[in-house]
């Protein structure tokens, strides 16, 4: 989890007359209508390439580029020509977010990855080289969250889930873990804080790091439902009575489903379930090692209870919302970017990860949008 990518941005070194006629030979967008133009150059230094040399930069050829705008709503794809370049046209003013990645095909199968930010002021050419590595597989993480709600379904949300994914080759164990839901705050020292605070948080049963009695098995996706009921009764909600785990709140009045283990809610004034807010938030997955109660007054001016957890306890973490213009409310340490782009309630969009297992610690890029929830397997497959 607590692994960066690092994205260094340069003036691209190919003419500007390349630039220009870069791109995968398709035609240009009719929409958006704008005058911008957005040139990149794919570059690799790991020497993995055939005939690379390590350290020297070789340009990518065949890398499948994206580029999302983070202030309207508007993707395209494209790919890489056989310089590195690739092109996009008739941009607006706006901020953008560009993605690239290729496969190499051989024993082992290899991702190269890279993405940077970038930003359009209008009738000009915007040109950065993106560098590309081997994405890290971690072991044990968040792979999808569903929170936003159901297209047809207004004002019902009660079927959101959060998905863990064992991405090693190893059996690990859920055991004493804690799902919180973050603190809302904004917090001008969050960088500066070694931990997370919690509004909710919920627990696996078991002893935190060296219980075995709850696996996750190398590949096995779990799914810890907010009810695990079948929800597909109201409108478009989705059926969630398969779910492996439900969020249980023994203080309030939350219906315990027969025959689904309960991860339970630690919180000892808080009766409410695990929900999560349908448009900006964060989850955090932690060991369940260490954590403590703080004492808060809220905006009524009320004694209230929030939950802290140490950073070094932090499995992993994904803090969602619907542009990239919101103030972070989970530190860049944990997630640097933002899930969940462009999705807005009720839609039954869900957030998931772009590559099975793979986390460079910004959602912004690890995580993509998809049309609706996967709950206990991926859109990649």
């Amino acid at each position: 989890m607590m692994k960066k990518m690092m994205t260094r941005k340069i003036i691209s070194f190919l003419p500007a007359a390349l630039l220009l006629t870069a791109g995968c030979g398709g035609e240009r967008p009719s929409a958006p209508d704008g005058e911008g133009i957005i040139s990149v150059v794919i570059v690799d230094t790991t020497g993995t390439l055939p005939g690379a040399v390590p350290g020297e930069a070789t340009v990518v050829s065949g890398a499948a580029v994206s580029l999302q705008s983070r202030s309207h709503e508007y993707v395209e794809v494209t790919e890489s020509n056989d310089g590195g370049t690739a092109g996009f046209y008739a941009l607006p003013a706006g901020d953008y977010s560009l993605f690239a990645r290729r496969e190499l095909l051989g024993a082992q199968k290899k991702v190269f990855t890279g993405f940077t930010e970038l930003h359009v002021s209008g009738a000009e050419m915007v040109t950065d080289t993106i560098y590309v590595s081997t994405v890290t597989v971690n072991s044990l993480m968040i792979n999808e969250i569903y929170y936003c709600g159901g297209d047809y379904s207004k004002y019902y949300f009660y079927d959101q889930f959060v998905e863990l994914y064992n991405s090693s080759q190893d059996t690990l164990y859920l055991d004493g873990c804690i799902l919180t839901r973050n603190f809302p705050t904004i917090d001008i020292d969050i960088e500066g804080i070694d931990y997370v605070r919690a509004l909710y948080a919920f627990q696996f049963p078991g002893t935190p790091v060296t219980g075995r009695e709850h696996p996750i098995y190398p590949g096995q996706y779990v799914v810890v439902a907010a009810d695990a009921v079948d929800h597909s009764r109201w409108a478009d909600a989705i059926d969630l009575s398969g779910a492996d785990w439900e969020f249980f709140n023994p203080l309030g009045s939350d219906y315990d489903v027969p025959g689904i283990p309960n991860v339970t809610s630690i919180h000892p004034d808080n009766s409410r379930d695990f929900m999560i807010n349908l448009v900006h938030n964060a989850v955090v997955f932690t060991t369940g090692e260490e954590f403590a109660y703080e004492s808060y007054i809220n905006s009524a001016g009320y004694e209230r209870i929030r939950i802290i957890l140490p950073l070094y306890t932090v499995i992993d973490g994904v803090e969602y919302a619907p542009n990239s213009d919101r103030t972070k409310e989970l530190t860049m340490r944990v997630d640097a970017g933002f899930a969940g782009l462009g999705c807005t309630k009720y839609s039954g969009q869900s957030t998931e990860r772009r590559e099975i297992g793979f986390d460079v610690n910004n959602s912004t890029f690890d995580f993509i949008l998809i049309p609706s929830p996967t709950p206990g397997y991926t859109h990649v497959q």
